[in-house]
């Protein structure tokens, strides 16, 4: 028992004196009013984020990730409104080996289609929302000087992910649309390390924003607090 009580005070007392790196990021520059301004804006977009994973998951659960089978920045935002686009749309969509293997098995209706069609029109006007909410503001915000060197780096980061983010996703709805990369099962299915991918990005996506939004708000600490192991004894 006394050479237990010895090793926690002398633990309690090496820990004490144990510089760690500085995490957070210092905002002194910023009024109370700034920093809480950036600070929501992060929160924010790692809530999005949180939203774009969860969405994502359902997209997959309902079967929808390759209903739409062509990807075009701006051309794409546009859904189909009359009854000739549906089937313009629905006719691309029985080209490719989806259609086929749900036909097979049920009838695909165009009310199915249109189904799954919105489904993954969702995900993807969701995704580009991200890239509005997080691109303005932080042009903003960088304009006007909020960020330290340190942010800056962390928002260069963060554009670069965000931007690779909408190539990665169709890289990874590409790989299930082409019949060479489905040979070997009769499901059409995307890879999974592209899918793995695109889902690490957004978690690493999440991660960024949330951290550095709780730093907004959290002052960095300089040294650990040690704990009073005394006090377990």
């Amino acid at each position: 028992m006394l050479e237990t009580a010895y090793a926690c005070s002398y633990l309690h007392d090496y820990l004490r004196k144990v510089p760690v790196r500085r995490f957070g990021i210092d905002v002194s520059g910023l009024n109370d009013k700034q920093r809480k301004r950036v600070g929501y804006w992060l929160f924010l977009c790692a809530g999005m984020c949180y939203g774009a994973v969860a969405i994502g998951g359902l997209t997959r659960l309902t079967e929808s990730g390759l209903s739409m089978v062509n990807w075009d920045l701006f051309r794409t935002m546009k859904p189909p409104l009359s009854q000739k686009e549906w089937e313009e749309e629905f006719e691309r969509y029985k080209m490719y080996p989806e259609y086929q293997y749900k036909s097979s098995s049920e009838e695909m209706t165009l009310s199915k289609f249109k189904f799954i069609w919105n489904m993954e029109y969702g995900h993807r006007m969701w995704g580009r929302a991200i890239g509005i909410v997080f691109l303005l503001p932080c042009a903003y915000f960088w304009a006007k000087g909020y960020f330290p060197t340190t942010m800056k780096r962390r928002m260069a980061i963060a554009t670069a992910l965000i931007l690779a983010q909408g190539g990665i996703g169709w890289w990874m709805v590409k790989s299930g649309l082409d019949p060479s990369k489905n040979s070997d099962t009769s499901v059409p299915r995307v890879s999974q390390y592209r899918l793995a991918t695109h889902l690490t990005i957004a978690f690493l996506l999440y991660s960024l924003f949330l951290y550095n939004g709780i730093s907004h708000f959290v002052a960095p600490q300089a040294k650990v607090s040690a704990l009073n192991f005394n006090s377990f004894i």
